[in-house]
């Protein structure tokens, strides 16, 4: 009978289903003062043998996540660890694929982000502060905006988050050029290039997307170089990773005029120092690293952890299994 370690508030929340799904699995509980209980009787990890874990975003958000990582790290006999996270660069979830733990993870967030990109385009294209200003000031002026119809879109990375990204984009009439690997974009974009051949397209885009994983070829791939090939009107918009941008460059760049705009939901330093210039710029929108906190995010990503739960308990395959190259 398999044994799973579970954070307490996700599994009181959730456990008719996961009872429903897995009727003959036990569960310890972690709760948030860090302590393990099996059967209603405290216990420590060496005296138990977890084989599933849980990474909730309930856990993800609590400040008992790192110590949650050092009981998965050390555990013997875990086999499967299940997380909220799309991008896995931040944690240690590589030594737990290294050490031969199959991680799988969550896409939940791919609706959320795609429309947080296009509300923040649309906001700045047709200058939403603006009218609120006037509405203050009760000045009845008429003035113009820019559509996304007919606008061209590169989005680097073409993962669940760019795809939808692009879908909506394209809904709005939009050209889209994807940067990815594989030429393969389910009919949702209009070219593919490379990265090598990123400085050929970013003339003509007047929306960037980083929608990428950071890894050793993407990280600091937003340099002076990347921003001179950009044209003045364009937007940068960064939902990926704060290490793919050299802030620095960005700056002098944005100060300069090209890009036009960049709307920044992560960054190197999170939060930004207070003397950071990113907080003041009057080109740039920062948001809190929120892209991903849509409504449903949250059921989303429950579903895939059920599903794969499922999945294991009848030995089939898991779905968004992790390997090593997807997160270096």
């Amino acid at each position: 009978m398999p044994l799973a370690l579970f954070y307490k508030p996700s599994y009181e929340r959730l456990q008719a289903r996961i009872t429903a799904l897995a009727p003959a699995l036990e569960v310890a509980l972690y709760d948030a003062e860090g302590r393990i209980t099996l059967h209603g009787r405290e216990v420590d990890i060496e005296d138990i043998s977890p084989e599933y874990f849980w990474i909730h975003s309930e856990l993800f958000f609590s400040p008992c996540i790192k110590d949650y990582f050092r009981l998965a790290l050390a555990s013997r006999s875990i086999r499967w660890l299940h997380t909220v996270n799309t991008g896995l660069d931040r944690l240690p979830y590589i030594d737990l694929v290294k050490s031969g733990v199959v991680v799988t993870n969550n896409h939940g967030q791919a609706i959320a982000i795609a429309e947080y990109v296009m509300g923040q385009v649309l906001a700045h294209y047709q200058n939403v502060a603006d009218f609120r200003t006037k509405q203050h000031q009760k000045i009845w002026q008429h003035r113009g905006f820019r559509e996304i119809q007919g606008t061209h879109w590169v989005i680097i990375g073409f993962g669940h988050i760019g795809l939808a990204v692009a879908q909506r984009a394209k809904a709005f009439g939009a050209k889209i050029t994807t940067v990815r690997r594989s030429p393969h974009t389910e009919g949702l974009a209009d070219a593919v290039v490379s990265q090598a051949q990123l400085t050929t397209v970013l003339p003509t885009a007047d929306v960037v997307v980083l929608a990428c994983t950071s890894n050793a070829d993407t990280r600091n791939m937003v340099n002076a170089d990347f921003l001179a090939a950009m044209s003045a009107k364009s937007v940068l918009v960064n939902i990926a990773r704060g290490d793919l941008v050299v802030e620095a460059a960005l700056k002098q760049a944005l100060d300069a005029g090209r890009p036009e705009y960049a709307i920044l939901d992560v960054f190197n330093a999170e939060p930004p120092a207070q003397d950071c210039w990113v907080w003041q710029h009057p080109r740039v929108l920062l948001t809190p690293h929120l892209s991903n906190a849509g409504t449903g995010m949250r059921a989303r990503s429950e579903s895939v952890f059920f599903a794969n739960l499922e999945r294991m308990v009848k030995g089939e395959p898991l779905l968004n299994q992790v390997t090593e190259r997807d997160i270096v």
